[in-house]
């Protein structure tokens, strides 16, 4: 396996942190899933916070799946979170707004210098 989840709990039992790490390519989304789905049965009313410092690259599916534990977590008042998400991995969950974008609310995009210019 190319990724890592870890999970953890605060005192209280009131949040659960995953720590994730890797490259969460399309066979990491169930694994992905089913911590979440853990993660959500622990506590009542509590938070999921998850930390993607560690996180290399994250497929398609595996932000589907973010996206549907931050639904459930809506809907079930749970609080969701997503921290430390850095390059491609933070481009990608600014689109999705699974992450705030920067304060200066711009998303990347290429620049392509034409022949004339270069």
């Amino acid at each position: 396996m190319s990724f890592s989840i870890e999970r953890d709990t605060d005192r209280t039992g009131q949040t659960t942190y995953l720590l994730l790490g890797g490259v969460f390519d399309r066979a990491a989304h169930r694994d992905l899933r089913r911590a979440l789905r853990n993660a959500f049965a622990r506590g009542r009313r509590g938070r999921v916070v998850l930390d993607v410092a560690g996180v290399e690259d994250l497929s398609s599916e595996c932000v589907e799946v973010l996206l549907t534990g931050y639904t459930n977590a809506l809907r079930g008042g749970y609080g969701f979170e997503v921290t430390n998400a850095r390059g491609p991995v933070r481009l990608l969950l600014e689109a999705t707004r699974l992450c705030p974008r920067r304060e200066d609310d711009t998303l990347y995009a290429p620049v392509w210098l034409s022949d004339s210019v270069a």
